[in-house]
């Protein structure tokens, strides 16, 4: 019996991308093809949702746990985009959870971000209860572990990431931590995405100056935050900052918006990648997107303030 040509064809294009995937991770056993769904599907959808906006190329997205023997950080869940040999390197984005919160709480900002072209590395912390201290420091580590994991011939990412175009967010206590953490790395960094930010300590309250913050910041904090209420941490954090920042509060959203059981997660996803691509990518036409918002989404924010 003869196989139609187009089964034939079909069978050896799939023949061909396995000898490829072979070829480039020979022997490893981590990198792992999600292009069934094995990462979050709403992530997916918010990215290609947004791409189709923007009018940006929308990729692939595959994951992968990294070896990592640092003392900063116990691990990192890696989601990345799978790009063609002659692409140039794209960006990359470390996040630090929130107090108690485990790096799968945020699965779904690996697609969303990597969806757009953004090697994510959303990292686990020592333990649960790190300080904020501990976690701005895992921050400054995974910036230089981003570089080397660039550098690692082992690695997925080998080559793929520009280490020009580098991120940091966090969330709760992970967000007091990233402008932390960004007041250290200064220019090493290209932007800092606060998330629910909790300021301090626990039990402390700001008394600080991010006025030396010189990575553009975008802050985001509810209302109706009953853990970190604006007034006494994003807000009052956000007045410390200097300038090129942004402060978007929303009106509803309790203390995990930001996590995979947030309600607004599509509008979250959608200024968060619109900040990335002006900052990182340097696409000054997305810039109107989140110099205020429209009025599609303004009634979506109780506040909404920007000083560039």
């Amino acid at each position: 019996m003869t196989l139609p040509r187009q089964n034939v064809l079909w069978t050896l294009g799939l023949l061909v991308a396995l000898v490829l995937s072979l070829l480039v991770f020979p022997g490893s056993s981590f990198a792992q093809d999600n292009s069934q769904g094995r990462y979050r599907p709403e992530g997916r959808q918010i990215g290609i949702a947004s791409g189709r906006e923007f009018d940006e190329r929308i990729y692939e997205v595959r994951t992968y746990e990294p070896d990592v023997n640092l003392d900063e950080f116990a691990g990192a869940m890696v989601f990345y985009p799978l790009t063609l040999s002659f692409d140039p390197p794209n960006g990359a984005v470390a996040f630090v959870p929130g107090y108690r919160a485990p790096a799968a709480a945020y699965e779904w900002w690996g697609p969303a971000l990597a969806s757009l072209g953004y090697s994510v590395f959303i990292l686990e912390t020592n333990s649960p209860t790190d300080s904020l201290a501990a976690r701005a420091d895992a921050l400054v580590a995974a910036v230089d572990f981003i570089k080397s994991e660039n550098q690692n011939a082992d690695a997925p990412v080998n080559n793929k990431i520009d280490p020009d175009k580098i991120a940091i967010m966090g969330h709760s206590m992970g967000g007091g931590a990233s402008l932390a953490a960004a007041a250290e790395l200064g220019d090493s960094i290209k932007a800092v995405v606060p998330l629910a930010l909790y300021c301090c300590e626990p039990g402390q309250s700001f008394t600080g100056d991010y006025s030396n913050v010189s990575a553009p910041a975008l802050i985001i904090a509810s209302a109706t935050d009953e853990v970190a209420a604006p007034a006494e941490h994003a807000k009052l954090v956000y007045d410390s900052v200097g300038s090129n920042k942004i402060y978007m509060e929303f009106s509803e959203g309790d203390h995990a918006f930001p996590t995979n059981s947030g309600t607004e997660k599509a509008t979250l996803g959608r200024f968060v990648l619109a900040f990335l691509k002006v900052n990182l990518d340097n696409q000054s036409n997305l810039a109107g997107l989140i110099a205020e918002p429209s009025s599609d989404y303004a009634d979506k924010f109780s506040s909404y303030e920007t000083s560039f």
